[in-house]
């Protein structure tokens, strides 16, 4: 019995020494997005590769992306990328707020990364914009921000001025929000 009762309290012991960590996405406006990145780049997904962290307990996605152009700064005509989450094998991790890319996937990405460490998205998923193409007017079409700040400094969400941009449209907003700083 007393054996029983001290397994059971070094299981209990050792559960509680865990390590413990939590992921917290704080919403952002796209002015904030603009002057945070690094660099914000118009790719292609070439090939993405899960694999585990050095430490075991997690999977991160290491995505290669053949850049397009860039609308800031300039990380090179191929990045790698990191996001939080992925495949490796056979397991799979997903990780609310993270997004997920695919091979083929066109994207604009507003990333953050300095020196030697692998760049990822600003604010997870609200630093990556899907593309997508409008077979009836031939145009790349990104979806608006989510979030913006008005003149008051408050964020508003779902504002009614909200529209689908051309990548061209998308691109001078980005430009000129760089500029403004």
């Amino acid at each position: 019995m007393t054996r029983r009762v001290v397994a059971a309290t070094l299981l209990i012991a050792s559960t509680c020494l865990a390590r413990i960590e939590a992921l917290t996405v704080a919403p952002i406006t796209f002015e904030e997005l603009v002057h945070e990145a690094s660099a914000v780049v118009y790719a292609r997904v070439a090939g993405v590769r899960g694999q585990w962290a050095q430490d075991r307990r997690s999977i991160d996605s290491l995505v290669t992306l053949e850049a397009l152009r860039y609308l800031k700064g300039d990380f090179g005509s191929s990045v790698v990328i990191r996001l939080p989450g992925g495949e490796s094998g056979g397991i799979v991790q997903v990780i609310p707020g993270a997004p997920v890319l695919r091979e083929g996937d066109l994207v604009v990405l507003f990333l953050a990364g300095r020196g030697p460490a692998i760049p990822g998205p600003v604010g997870l998923s609200q630093g990556v914009f899907r593309v997508a193409h409008d077979g009836r007017t031939g145009q790349s079409l990104v979806s608006p921000p989510p979030l913006r700040a008005s003149t008051a400094g408050r964020v508003i969400r779902g504002a009614a001025d909200r529209r689908v941009l051309t990548l061209d449209a998308f691109e001078s907003t980005v430009r000129e929000l760089g500029a403004a700083r």
